[in-house]
């Protein structure tokens, strides 16, 4: 799995799609226009020759305009409910069916045929047995008459009024359409009575019954229960139908220009109606184009992007090789083009009158590529990035100057970046970006002091956003894509990290020897211009793998006994050979990037293990070397090469008794004239410059570890 991974994430094929599938994405973005023109602004003056009109046209409305006019327009159409006949009739008849059911329960009670329980449950009564049968005794026909008359007078009032299926506070209109036999008629709401009016016309009602009202009550909110039902619904269908029908009579044009008429004149004012015949002609002549100069069109775009990229993949083919033949690289910076050409398009889009482009986040792009990167990629990228959208945004000239400013100044603010809250000092340098170019284009086009301000606001916005977004999505790509950048690497260099100090803890004399190859290496990466962090991180962790047998390595042994001596010499050689991989090992349980891990087989590349080779050779005629032979690979970056060099002058320099400048350099030329003849450095790009150079570094730093102290006259 992990070699089919490593095969797709170094396919170029697979590069190149993604770089083909970026600009397809981008073109997307760009306006779709007869031209790509700056796009317009009330209160620019028009530069270029008179526009005059090629065909009629009608001026548009704009989108957010026509949705306020159909929204009052559905807002003017009155909520339409239906006479229903049968409810009033249903509740009328039912009076009687209702009292004479009472009637019958009563008589029934009082000849025995039913307890009294059963008649307060079935009729909802809230009154004591006692007292219900009391009642119930004397209950003669005057009473059901009576009974029959006060429903009969209730459900005739509410009738006769209208009773709404929906409460008043669900319509939100004031008035509504009732429909009676296909006639509509328009009421005020409030005439008639909903759920809510009910219950209070019962209460009233009922106030006024002074005999027998224990009972009464009950009786009167069942038979409402159950019987009276309302007789004005809403029709929510033909409400509907009517709304889409004041949709459809909204026009969506303002006006119309003929052909021939001059749109705007050279050196016009854009005013706002203006304005609106400009995009309405751009949008109508792009519709009545034909599928194949759509089709043209895009190409051009495609084209457009193409030209662009080429100049950053010019770049990064010539200058860095290993962004080139990285895919997950490659992807980064397609996501982030993307993601920025996407804030272009949205900023585009959004109909406001406000300077929204200020919050297009190049800022977060130039300093993510730097510190993913390096600077001067993170240059090319702004620049690049910032035509884009200066494309998109119609050839915006002003704002596409803005984010090269603003970016390249973020690219400078984080070039030498040591922590990450050094993110945030990127602040000053952005706004001071946007300030000055929104000041110079303000005064160059007269542009009002309140303009100016908005510009300047937004611009704010995107110097405290754009640390924000870097600094997570930084976090993002470093764990999603695996990307080792100088903050990782400076992170590592803490000694407080858990696996340095473990190694100090188990094997000391390993540690002190990291930390002296790391000062050595460190040096000699600076003087030929290596990643001198990454050289430095990878000599503190080259020799972790001792951490798991530490005496049977001399640095760490303090008594003059050695554990080596009860063992053969393959025994002993296979110790020293596993170190390598118990250090890869336990590199990758502490998620230790890969670009370190190489440090630890690679600093004894495909070398053997001599001093325990030559004592078998004495005891034994026949060995098999390889035994004794490091598994490698041989280094493959300047970096792990000058770890491996300072591994070998550093280790031998401790045995030396005279340490001078002539002694050192004999020591440094026997060690890299062997591991040049032995073809370790084959494969690490170091020219003979380079060793010279490293050479340089390594004896004037052994000078300073082991410089001689004064001897001082003694008294």
């Amino acid at each position: 799995m992990k070699k089919m991974k490593k095969k797709f994430f170094n396919d170029e094929f697979v590069r190149g799609l993604i770089v083909l599938i970026t600009i397809f994405i981008i073109a997307l973005f760009f306006p779709r226009s007869e031209t790509i023109d700056k796009e317009v602004r009330i209160g620019d003056i028009w530069t270029s020759k008179d526009l005059i009109a090629q065909f009629s046209f009608p001026v548009l409305k704009y989108p957010d305009e026509y949705e306020r006019d159909v929204q009052d327009a559905q807002k003017s159409v009155l909520p339409i409910f239906e006479l229903n006949d049968t409810s009033s009739s249903f509740a009328l008849n039912s009076i009687g069916v209702f009292t004479d059911k009472f009637k019958k329960d009563s008589r029934d009670f009082v000849e025995g045929k039913i307890s009294i329980d059963s008649i307060l449950n079935l009729y909802s009564l809230d009154i004591k047995p006692v007292e219900a049968q009391e009642l119930l005794l004397h209950l003669d026909d005057n009473f059901f008459n009576e009974l029959k008359l006060i429903l009969k007078n209730l459900v005739e009032y509410i009738y006769s009024t209208g009773y709404l299926n929906l409460s008043k506070e669900e319509i939100d209109r004031d008035s509504i359409f009732v429909r009676i036999r296909k006639v509509e008629e328009k009421h005020s709401k409030d005439i008639f009575f909903d759920k809510n009016d009910i219950e209070s016309i019962l209460i009233e009602s009922i106030e006024k019954i002074e005999d027998r009202k224990a009972i009464v009550v009950p009786l009167i909110k069942v038979f409402f229960k159950d019987f009276v039902k309302p007789n004005l619904i809403y029709n929510e269908r033909d409400t509907f139908l009517a709304k889409e029908e004041a949709k459809n009579r909204v026009s969506k044009n303002v006006g119309i220009v003929l052909e021939n008429e001059r749109i705007v004149a050279k050196h016009q004012k854009i005013t706002e109606d203006i304005k609106r015949k400009i995009d309405s002609y751009r949008r109508i002549k792009f519709e009545k184009g034909e599928r194949f100069d759509t089709i043209l069109q895009f190409f051009g775009k495609f084209l457009h992007i193409t030209v662009l990229l080429l100049i950053l993949g010019i770049y990064i083919f010539l200058f860095r090789k290993k962004v080139y033949s990285n895919t997950s690289k490659i992807l980064i910076l397609s996501i982030i083009l993307i993601l920025i050409s996407f804030f272009a398009y949205i900023s585009s889009r959004i109909e406001i009158d406000l300077p929204v482009e200020y919050l297009i986040f190049i800022p977060t792009a130039s300093m993510l590529v730097t510190i993913i990167f390096d600077s001067r990629l993170g240059f090319y990228v702004t620049v690049v990035a910032s035509l884009i959208i200066g494309g998109i945004r119609g050839n915006d000239y002003t704002i596409a100057t803005a984010n090269i400013v603003a970016g390249a100044l973020a690219v400078y603010s984080v070039r030498d970046i040591k922590n990450r809250s050094q993110i945030f000092r990127s602040l000053l340098f952005i706004l001071l970006g946007y300030f000055t170019t929104i000041v110079a284009f303000g005064l160059e086009r007269f542009s009002s002091f309140t303009e100016i301000s908005n510009e300047v606001i937004f611009a704010l916005a995107n110097s405290i956003i754009s640390p924000v977004l870097t600094y997570g999505l930084l976090i993002f790509f470093e764990r999603i894509f695996n990307v080792t950048t100088d903050l990782t690497l400076i992170e590592l260099a803490d000694f407080n990290h858990p696996l340095l100090q473990e190694l100090r803890l188990k094997a000391l004399g390993t540690f002190h020897h990291s930390v002296n190859m790391s000062i050595l290496s460190e040096s000699a990466a600076k003087a030929i211009g290596a990643n001198t962090i990454l050289t430095k991180v990878g000599a503190l962790y080259h020799d972790v793998g001792k951490i798991v047998e530490p005496n049977y390595f001399i640095e760490n042994i303090r008594d003059e006994r050695s554990e080596h001596e009860d063992l053969d010499p393959e025994h002993s050689a296979q110790i020293i050979l596993n170190h390598v991989e118990e250090g890869i090992d336990i590199a990758r349980k502490y998620n230790l990037p890969e670009e370190i891990i190489d440090f630890i087989p690679m600093h004894h590349g495909t070398t053997q293990v001599q001093y325990f080779l030559t004592i078998a050779k004495k005891l034994k005629k026949k060995i098999d070397e390889d035994k004794f032979r490091y598994p490698g690979p041989k280094p493959k970056s300047k970096e792990t090469a000058i770890v491996m060099l300072a591994d070998a002058v550093e280790s031998m320099s401790r045995n030396l008794e005279v340490v001078n400048e002539e002694v050192l350099s004999e020591l440094i030329d026997e060690v890299i004239r062997k591991r040049f003849f032995e073809g370790q450095l084959d494969d690490s790009n170091l020219t003979l410059k380079d060793l010279t150079k490293i050479k340089e570094s390594f004896v004037n730093t052994l000078l300073g570890f082991y410089h001689q102290r004064i001897e001082y006259p003694e008294n």
